[in-house]
């Protein structure tokens, strides 16, 4: 969401103040979507973290890690994912699972980070789940499992596509035999993962053919983004 474009200092330090109560168990309250737009509104930000409440405190993390990867501002993101994490706060432990996973701010640690997925996971975070079947997929933090791994994906079919192309970037060949497999049994996401995968060419070789046929395999289950490309690639050979 846009910054506030009004210098209000006064009234935004009142407004964070005033919402402070009643953010604590408002998942979509407004430290998931604001941003302060004055040093007095993120100074009121930072004292209603320091307060306990686990809203801020993941707000507050996540603007110390839109400012950049320096050391500091990663360190101070760090802090408070981990204190709103611990407070079990979903979003934070998912991020928090995220920093672990990629090495940011902390040193890469896949068992962690998989921790930190399970909590939120089990909370409902679909993106957490995601992550947890993809450490079960890749052998990450835990041992190879492609039923465990489906299971998890399965939980998480609904996610959107900005959550499958970090997964896609980071498919070996062992992730991509366990989505065939999968494919070749029936699972409709499977099948259309299996054509993205035909379809962009970076772990298979590119065959537009193959991924019709999963694409088409997928849509007459119901799948409708398989349908989506289908339609797609139908229409550029046109």
């Amino acid at each position: 969401m846009r910054q506030n474009p009004f210098k209000l200092p006064v009234l935004l330090t009142f407004f964070f103040v005033m919402t402070a109560v009643s953010a604590q168990n408002n998942k979509n309250s407004v430290y998931q979507f604001m941003q302060p737009s004055s040093d007095e509104g993120l100074e009121a930000l930072i004292e209603i973290a320091r307060s306990g409440n686990a809203h801020a405190q993941y707000k507050l993390a996540c603007i110390y890690q839109n400012r950049g990867l320096e050391p500091e501002n990663m360190r101070k993101c760090i802090e408070w994912f981990t204190r709103s994490a611990e407070q079990e706060f979903d979003s934070a432990q998912y991020k928090l699972g995220l920093c672990y996973y990629d090495g940011k701010g902390v040193n890469q640690d896949y068992s962690t980070a998989l921790s930190w997925f399970r909590k939120a996971a089990a909370q409902g975070h679909q993106s957490a789940m995601f992550f947890v079947g993809r450490c079960y997929a890749l052998g990450e933090g835990v041992e190879s499992d492609s039923l465990e791994a489906k299971r998890w994906m399965d939980n998480a079919k609904d996610l959107g596509q900005e959550e499958l192309t970090p997964y896609q970037k980071q498919l070996n060949s062992n992730a991509v035999a366990i989505v065939r497999k999968e494919a070749e049994k029936g699972d409709a996401y499977a099948q259309y993962f299996l054509g993205l995968i035909y379809e962009e060419g970076k772990y298979l070789e590119r065959d537009t053919e193959k991924a019709k046929e999963w694409f088409a395999k997928a849509a007459a289950q119901g799948h409708n983004k398989a349908q989506l490309h289908l339609d797609a690639l139908n229409k550029s050979k046109e």
